[in-house]
């Protein structure tokens, strides 16, 4: 008897759970039921209710006959979860509007209902981007300027969230916001300093970044279509936040052709629009954000302090006011950096815990762009380049720090590479009496670059000599297909003169095929040379600065010079013995397999010519300092 009333139980539950997802009318008498004989009792292990059911599904009809029966009670709507969320705050969570309307006709004081975390039903529809339920909420008078228990007010919500729209609606409504912290005294704009995605500079929607992601080819094509497409925002366009879509993401009311509608029908290229629009509202809510920030606050970064209790937090634990200037250079977002910088040109002279300005920052990080931009405006560059940190660094011995992504392009060779110029240029840069500098430690920039990439620099000499033995194998029968070919031509040979047949009925065909099988040859000879100098180069610390940079570019193009000849010379075989029914079918062959090259080599020696181009630039700017 037991175990039967427990499978009717379950039964009539999996039919209620099933009338709820349905929203039908027909399904109606099954929750009805369901209601008078279970009521608001937890429905599984999260403690939610069949009234955080109905929320989240949008189920109005239900809704509507449990408050027009009386089957619902005030108490029933103030039900929580083991979250502490009440169905208001699930249908503020996924948009339901209407649902919200319902739920609030009968009891509004559960618009003042809190979860576990603080927060409000407003709160979390303001997490979740879903403007519309934002704006229905506000309007009833909510306590806008309440804070979550860690202190964040709607605004680091929506910022959280990344729904940017938003909270440029709310920081234009209540603009005193923008200067409120959390426990961790951080502002909306600490929030979105912290965002390096947000904006194209963390994206890999810029050549700046171009090789640094798998893939060449098809980086650069996604590149320019984020440059094709315009920029759609604007403020008083409301979201899409539709009860029947659950994505909080920006979206923007247009009337698009059919054409940008199947455009944007492909998944990628609509990431990539998503991805510009985020970039854009972005940038305008930093816009914002930077010019109601009060710099004052950072100008004292040793003796500004804030303290929890000051809003309402019960740790008494006094912390430094994070900067959002250090913050944004740490990550590498330009765009935030630099409108700081803009806006209060003195926010250049602070410096974080370590007793380091926004250079040393730059320059620990390896941030090249943003380097350049310090180093070329009207600052005083010579006193930030002068600096020395509480621990006795020197800008030089900051240079020294090793790598890691994506400060840095993926592979050991290339990291130490790029780690070598890195050093080597900030310390040109620099005055020549900080070189020879120690640090607290008693070591010099030079002592620790060394230390920090000495393991580095082994696995780079691994791992180069396992590739140049790899790949001088490849040479070596492309060698030895084009030796062969050279004495076993189309045709053969006359038995009286020993001449190739094809030579006098074909001269001009047969002379480019004999051209192609010697480039072939000795380009393929060329790489096994250059390849021989790599395996048995030092591989000291100089040698990744320049000689293993220019064996390994030459032994790229003498690589592609002997596949692509070898190439043409097999479609040249095949123009003089007439295997082809057309002409051009050889040249379509031709350009294809020379497509086919182009993009293999591209994505996979770039990174090289890209350093190489570094390097040339750097040597020919370089004047040096005054002593």
């Amino acid at each position: 008897m037991a175990s039967s009333r427990i499978n009717n139980n379950l039964s009539h539950r999996s039919a209620a759970y099933t009338a709820v997802l349905e929203g039908k009318s027909q399904s109606l008498e099954t929750f009805r039921n369901f209601w008078r004989e279970e009521g608001v009792k937890p429905f599984d292990k999260r403690g939610d209710t069949i009234l955080h059911f109905l929320a989240i599904n949008g189920n109005m009809a239900a809704f509507t006959i449990l408050l027009e029966e009386g089957l619902v009670t005030n108490e029933n709507l103030k039900i929580k979860n083991v979250k502490g969320d009440t169905a208001l705050h699930e249908a503020a969570r996924f948009g339901k509007k209407r649902v919200a309307q319902i739920m609030l006709r009968r009891e509004k004081e559960i618009l003042s209902e809190r979860n576990n975390l603080g927060e409000t039903p407003l709160y979390v529809a303001a997490a979740c981007g879903k403007k519309e339920v934002f704006t229905f909420l506000e309007n009833l008078n909510s306590d806008c300027m309440m804070r979550r228990n860690d202190g964040c007010t709607i605004l680091h919500a929506a910022v959280i969230g990344e729904c940017y729209s938003l909270a440029i609606r709310i920081l234009e409504s209540y603009p005193d916001l923008a200067g409120k912290r959390n426990e961790q005294g951080k502002t909306a704009l600490h929030l979105l300093a912290e965002k390096p995605e947000s904006f194209r500079s963390g994206s890999s929607y810029t050549f700046k970044v171009l090789g640094w992601k798998p893939f060449i080819p098809l980086q650069i094509i996604g590149i320019i279509i984020y440059s094709c497409i315009p920029e759609f925002y604007n403020e008083a366009l409301p979201d899409n936040s539709a009860e029947e879509s659950n994505n909080s993401a920006p979206n923007f009311k247009l009337n698009r052709s059919p054409f940008t509608k199947f455009f944007l029908s492909n998944p990628w290229i609509k990431e990539i629009y998503d991805a510009k629009q985020r970039h854009t509202v972005a940038l305008k809510l930093a816009g914002k954000l930077i010019i109601r920030e009060g710099w004052s606050h950072y100008v004292h970064t040793e003796d500004t302090y804030f303290e929890g209790s000051q809003f309402g937090i019960s740790s008494q634990k006094k912390n430094r006011v994070p900067d959002p200037l250090i913050q944004a250079t740490r990550l590498g977002i330009i765009e935030v950096a630099l409108e700081i910088l803009r806006v209060y040109p003195e926010a250049a002279y602070t410096f974080d815990e370590n007793g380091r300005n926004i250079l040393q920052i730059v320059v620990e990080k390896k941030h090249m762009f943003l380097y350049e931009y310090l180093m070329s405006v009207g600052i005083h560059k010579d006193r930030m380049l002068s600096d020395i940190d509480y621990e006795g660094n020197s800008i030089i011995h900051l240079a020294a720090s090793l790598g890691s992504p994506p400060s840095t392009p993926s592979g050991v060779l290339l990291q130490m590479m790029w780690d070598v110029l890195w050093f080597k240029r900030v310390k040109y840069d620099s005055f020549p009496y900080l070189w020879q500098l120690q640090n607290s430690s008693g070591k010099t920039a030079l002592q620790v670059f060394e230390e920090k990439h000495e393991t580095l620099r082994k696995d780079a000499e691994k791992n180069t000599k396992e590739l140049a033995n790899c790949v001088l194998i490849v040479s070596v029968l492309i060698a030895t297909i084009n030796f062969a070919a050279v004495f076993t031509v189309p045709g053969g040979f006359e038995q009286i003169s020993g001449n190739p047949v094809y030579l006098k009925k074909k001269q001009w065909e047969f002379d480019l095929l004999m051209f192609y099988l010697a480039g072939g040859l000795f380009a393929a000879l060329f790489t096994m040379g250059t390849l021989l100098g790599i395996i048995f180069l030092r591989y000291d610390t100089e040698d990744f600065y320049a000689a293993l940079p220019w064996k390994y570019a030459f032994t790229s193009i003498a690589m592609a010079y002997s596949a692509g000849f070898t190439i043409l010379a097999c479609c040249q075989a095949y123009i003089i013995e007439s295997v082809m029914v057309r002409d051009y079918i050889p040249l379509i062959l031709l350009v294809f397999a020379y497509v086919l090259i182009a993009g293999v080599f591209m994505d996979a020696s770039y990174l090289i010519f890209d350093y190489m181009y570094y390097v040339i630039r750097y040597s020919l700017s370089y004047r040096g300092q005054e002593t």
